[in-house]
């Protein structure tokens, strides 16, 4: 076994981590793709930690601004550290009882991945040699006897605890979660291989923090073609439908290479690193990587992370702004009667409707401070008694506008979720902001319950709110009340 890197420490306080020899910024090769640190005295990374505590014990000795400015979607990083330092999320993996895992997963299936004939030394990522099975549980234990390799989700209190923290952590905001409900937009996968097991080279269109919880494993690394990736390369498990999906998102994304995998000699000066029980390695999207299991048994989780992307974010906003279009609405019936100048005449006064409506839409529609700021706008605010905004000072001379992707809904019955008993004079209304996905959910909801006394100022905002809505004949304006 190669020797584990001893590049850096660090060290911890009981209560919050404290970086005694942290790297200087000088230190983190510009032309390294792969980054190794020892945390040697490193704290426990318990999931129940704070979002920020949680990442700095993760990064350690790196800091989070460190992190975040020099290796965030450009380098491998892998933190070597005492197998106790992963104690607390093994313990939250039934102490890594396959058995329990394994009724633990939310997975409707366990997949299991069978080799025929491939060696542990081969470098090869043909999806010739693999086979992989969907089974149940019982049938995955039978299988991991005969030294098949398994691959199927964590159970969901992890999931949830460590994928939203990590997300909060990283600064995310809004963007580390689903529009709607709210959910974390990750997952956590488990790995369970023997010795000689070997995923081929090939790219992940998440970014993702691997824990490797027993074991050890060699991972490999190539700068992938594409930064920012919207699909994965996977050329180690090829079907026709995955294969054209991503081969079309690759291509159109400007890659440095046009190949769905590169020629061997490609991988041939690719840099590695070990990995063994209670090391931490974050590799980001669109990275090619290639991963050898070393031991007898491996054991490791994978914390995947989808973050939407501004295309996202700017794509839902256009979409509702599109939607309060009566034109744009109008379904597309009836073009193949029309002659080619009138289609096309159609067409372009649909593009300068979409343009109008597009060049009224502002910074501050899009991403309003309480999407990203922290500590996060709470989900419900009683307008009689919150003090949100009580050190904001408003003169006569200040003016207000409406959000172009806010909407003010009166709501009919209480929130469900409400921790205090609804009074019968209050009524409450939902702000939604930026809901034009296919699910019509809000990357921004808020529950404000209003008292009697401010029914009446309620109730003249909303009818301010309509008048002010965008329309066709006066998209760049907004409404504007001097307070």
């Amino acid at each position: 076994m190669a020797k584990r890197p001893a590049a850096a420490t660090c060290g911890s306080k009981r209560q919050r981590t404290r970086l005694d020899d942290k790297p200087a910024a000088s230190s983190i090769s510009s032309d390294k793709l792969l980054l190794s640190f020892e945390c040697r005295r490193g704290a426990a990374v318990d999931p129940s930690l704070e979002p920020e505590e949680l990442v700095a014990r993760l990064l350690a000795p790196l800091s989070r601004e460190e992190f975040l400015k020099h290796c965030w979607a450009e380098k491998a990083v892998a933190v070597h550290g005492h197998p106790r330092r992963l104690a607390p999320i093994a313990a939250r993996l039934s102490d890594l009882d396959l058995e329990a895992m394994l009724q633990e997963s939310p997975s409707d299936v366990v997949h299991a991945w069978l080799r025929d004939g491939q060696t542990a030394s081969s470098s090869s990522s043909s999806a010739r040699g693999v086979r992989s099975v969907g089974v149940d549980a019982a049938a995955a234990l039978g299988l991991r006897a005969a030294r098949a390799a398994l691959y199927f989700r964590a159970n969901e209190d992890l999931e949830n605890l460590l994928v939203s923290r990590i997300c909060s952590g990283l600064g995310a905001g809004a963007a580390g979660m689903y529009p709607g409900d709210g959910r974390p937009r990750g997952e956590i996968e488990t790995f369970v291989a023997s010795e000689g097991h070997v995923t081929g080279w090939h790219t992940d269109f998440q970014h993702n923090f691997t824990f490797q919880l027993r074991g050890a494993k060699r991972w490999r690394f190539k700068a992938g073609p594409v930064k920012n990736n919207v699909r994965a390369l996977t050329p180690h498990f090829q079907t026709r439908s995955n294969f054209e999906q991503q081969m079309k998102l690759h291509l159109l994304s400007d890659p440095t290479q046009a190949d769905y995998r590169p020629p061997d000699e490609f991988f041939a000066d690719a840099e590695e690193v070990e990995l063994h029980e209670g090391a931490v390695l974050y590799h980001p999207a669109g990275i090619w990587h290639h991963v050898e299991c070393l031991g007898e048994e491996s054991i490791s989780i994978n914390v995947s992370l989808s973050f939407a992307t501004w295309a996202d974010l700017v794509g839902d906003a256009m979409h509702q702004l599109f939607w309060a279009s009566a034109t744009l609405r109008q379904p597309l019936v009836g073009l193949d009667r029309m002659d080619p100048a009138r289609r096309r005449q159609e067409v372009n006064q649909r593009l300068k409707e979409a343009k109008r409506y597009l060049s009224a839409l502002t910074a501050e529609d899009l991403l309003p401070p309480a999407m990203v700021e922290l500590p996060r706008l709470p989900s419900r605010i009683h307008l009689g008694k919150s003090e949100l905004g009580a050190d904001l000072h408003v003169a006569q001379t200040n003016s207000f506008r409406f959000g172009a992707l806010s909407s003010l809904v009166e709501l009919v019955e209480p929130d469900s979720d409400s921790e205090e008993a609804p009074s019968k004079t209050a009524k409450r209304y939902a702000l939604h902001v930026n809901f034009g996905n296919e699910d019509i959910g809000s990357w921004l909801r808020v529950v404000l319950v209003a008292p009697k006394a401010l029914h009446q100022a309620m109730a003249w905002l909303g009818r301010r709110q309509l008048a002010a809505r965008p329309g066709a004949q006066k998209i760049g304006e907004s409404e504007v009340k001097r307070v």
